[in-house]
């Protein structure tokens, strides 16, 4: 007897109610992304808990400054820009649920030396860069699997609700996951929350064992590097896929380096504290969480162009009204609407990324979108020496607003976007 070979290419078990094609929650009635969207969720526990951890780690037990802890987001962040296009090539090459289960192990791996080293005493600031910039190449390469995974596990007619349940899973760690970093600091100590975030990437390893992707059908063509400038060569010409790239690009280079200083906001803008920090970062959690269940319900629409771009230019023009608010709780409700439009932004870019590139190019193409996070902190290296001289509402008004100029402008000149 035949198994199937993945979920997409045999029709799911039939369902009722919200699991019914067509329904917000349609994409769980496929075995496969039940157990993907599983281990998606414990990687985003575990990242949460490094993020605070590696913080606090940063700069109360190695006494190291703010420079310093920039610096860690800055090496993970380069080593994604690197590679990246190595990790699309991979993922359109080889099977893609051996390098998942490989990837994760290696992750728990980096989390496990932190929590030893931590514990005995021998963690230096200059290991922690090394670790950082090892889980950076991890993430680089297991980005563009997860989702090529997605389409894999439901196919193409339920892609947008499966990223738009992906991404709620996401958001809701973004709630979660930060208070349960702190908490296991201290009831665990530094090695404790480590080995907490050693024990959820081990889960999502082990989650990723029952997948069943799609085999490569098309692997890209070429050796590694004429592979990968054969993928550059088709997002310039695919006019489709280049402007979905660009409109991935903008809010990365423009908007999102504005989260790295909402403690500036919180202390000096808004005279509040660690609490008002923390309000600021849960509003856009929040409002994450709503985006993403709007477009669970909507998923199924027939164009999703017209909708991402103008989510993309209301998301920007929250985050500039945003510096403009000195009451913390309007602040808050601000970056909540905020967080509504760059969800509905995020998983309709994500899910057009996958829908409109050639097979054998999807893996380049998504690799190009791990490349768009990895710009975040070099431009937020360069917004904090501008803030230091101008002021964060000043400096951040002036980069958004240029983000929304950018869109609309793409947004005028593709016509081709409303038929995407």
């Amino acid at each position: 007897m035949s198994t199937p070979t993945i979920a997409s290419e045999a029709e799911p078990a039939p369902s009722s109610g919200l699991t019914a094609p067509g329904r917000a929650l349609s994409s769980l009635r496929h075995r496969e992304f039940r157990f993907l969207l599983g281990s998606s969720t414990a990687l985003q526990v575990g990242s949460w808990i490094q993020t605070i951890g590696m913080g606090w780690l940063v700069l109360h037990d190695l006494d190291g400054s703010a420079t310093s802890l920039a610096l860690v987001g800055l090496v993970r962040g380069a080593s994604q820009l690197l590679i990246a296009p190595l990790g699309g090539y991979a993922a359109a090459r080889w099977d893609r649920r051996k390098q998942l289960i490989g990837y994760s192990a290696g992750a728990a791996t980096i989390a496990a030396l932190l929590a030893t080293f931590t514990a005995s005493g021998l963690i230096t600031l200059e290991l922690v860069y090394l670790l950082a910039a090892i889980a950076g190449v991890l993430d680089a390469l297991a980005g563009p699997i997860r989702m090529m995974l997605i389409h894999d596990t439901v196919g193409p007619d339920d892609l947008t609700n499966a990223v738009a349940l992906n991404g709620i899973a996401g958001n809701a760690m973004r709630v979660i996951g930060p208070a349960t970093g702190g908490i296991l600091i201290g009831l665990l100590g530094t090695e404790g929350a480590f080995q907490a975030q050693a024990a959820a990437l081990a889960l999502a390893a082990l989650l990723s064992v029952p997948l069943r992707p799609k085999p490569p059908t098309q692997p890209p063509p070429g050796p590694l590097w004429r592979s990968i400038v054969s993928g550059m060569r088709y997002t310039v010409r695919d006019r489709a896929v280049a402007v979905v790239v660009v409109l991935a690009l903008v809010p990365s280079l423009l908007v999102y380096p504005y989260v790295t200083f909402l403690p500036v906001f919180a202390r000096d803008v808004l005279g509040s504290n660690e609490r008002g920090y923390g309000l600021l970062a849960a509003g856009v959690g929040v409002g994450s969480l709503l985006g993403g269940t709007l477009v669970a319900m909507t998923a199924h629409r027939a164009r999703l162009g017209p909708a991402m771009g103008w989510a993309c230019f209301v998301y920007c023009l929250c985050v500039v009204a945003f510096t403009f608010s000195r009451n913390l709780w309007l602040s808050f409700g601000i970056l909540a609407v905020a967080g509504v439009f760059h969800s509905v932004y995020a998983a309709l870019n994500s899910s057009l990324m996958q829908l409109k590139a050639a097979p054998e190019f999807r893996g380049h193409v998504l690799s190009l979108q791990i490349m768009t996070w990895g710009v975040s902190p070099f431009a937020a290296l360069a917004m904090g020496r501008m803030v230091d001289t101008w002021g964060a509402p000043t400096v951040v008004g002036t980069w958004v607003a240029t983000a929304a100029a950018v869109t609309l402008a793409t947004i005028a000149a593709t016509r081709g976007l409303r038929d995407i």
